[in-house]
C-alpha cells in the first residue's frame, strides 16, 4: 500500500500543480484578452478620431474650394460686365455725328508726326477725307472698326480705332471707378 500511497500523493501534488497552473494560464490568458480588448479599443477610438478629422478636413476643402468656385464666378461675371460696359462706350461712340467726333479725330492726327497712309473705319471715311492733310497723309482703304482709324507708315504703325482708343486708353483710366461704382455696395 505504500506504493498506493506514494502514486496517490504524487498523483495529488500533480493535480495541484496541474490546476495551479491552469489558473495561472487562466489568469494570464484574462490579462491577455482584457490588454486585446483595450488596445483594440483604443485602436477605435484612435481610428474614429482620425476619421471624424478627416471628415472635418474634406468638409473645410469643399466649403473652401465652393466658395472660391463663387467668388471666381462672381469676378468672371463682374469682367463680362465691364466688358460689355466698354463696349457698350465703343457703340456710343460711333452712334455720335461726325461734328462730336471731330474733335477727337483731330487730336488723334495731331498726335501723328510722321507721313503715311489712314486706312478709315468706313463710318469715318468722309470726315478723315475732310480733316487728314493730303500732303502728309494718304487715304487707304477702309477697315473693320467701329470708328477711327489706322495709320500706317514705314517705319510706325499708329492705331486710333474706338475700340482700340477705349480699351487701351480709356479703360486703364477708367476701369477702377467704373468697378466702384457698378459694384459698390451701397
Amino acid at each position: 500500500m505504500a506504493i498506493d500511497d506514494i502514486l496517490s500523493a504524487i498523483t495529488a501534488q500533480a493535480d495541484q500543480q496541474i490546476k495551479e497552473t491552469r489558473a495561472v494560464h487562466q489568469k494570464n490568458l484574462t490579462k491577455i484578452r482584457e490588454q486585446g480588448e483595450r488596445t483594440v479599443a483604443t485602436k477605435k477610438q484612435e481610428i474614429a478620431a482620425q476619421k471624424e478629422q478627416r471628415k472635418s478636413q474634406l468638409t473645410a476643402k469643399a466649403q473652401n474650394a465652393a466658395a472660391m468656385l463663387k467668388r471666381n464666378a462672381k469676378l468672371q461675371k463682374k469682367q463680362e460686365l465691364l466688358n460689355k460696359t466698354y463696349s457698350n462706350v465703343v457703340d456710343e461712340l460711333s452712334k455720335l455725328p461726325h461734328d462730336q467726333v471731330e474733335p477727337l479725330i483731330r487730336a488723334c492726327l495731331k498726335g501723328i508726326r510722321d507721313e503715311g497712309t489712314i486706312h478709315p473705319a468706313s463710318e469715318h471715311e468722309g470726315l478723315l477725307r475732310k480733316l487728314a492733310d493730303a500732303s502728309r497723309f494718304h487715304l487707304g482703304e477702309p477697315i473693320k472698326a467701329k470708328g477711327g482709324f489706322k495709320f500706317i507708315s514705314k517705319t510706325k504703325e499708329q492705331d486710333c480705332t474706338f475700340e482700340h482708343l477705349v480699351s487701351e486708353l480709356l479703360r486703364p483710366l477708367t476701369e477702377l471707378e467704373i468697378s466702384e461704382l457698378l459694384f459698390s455696395k451701397s
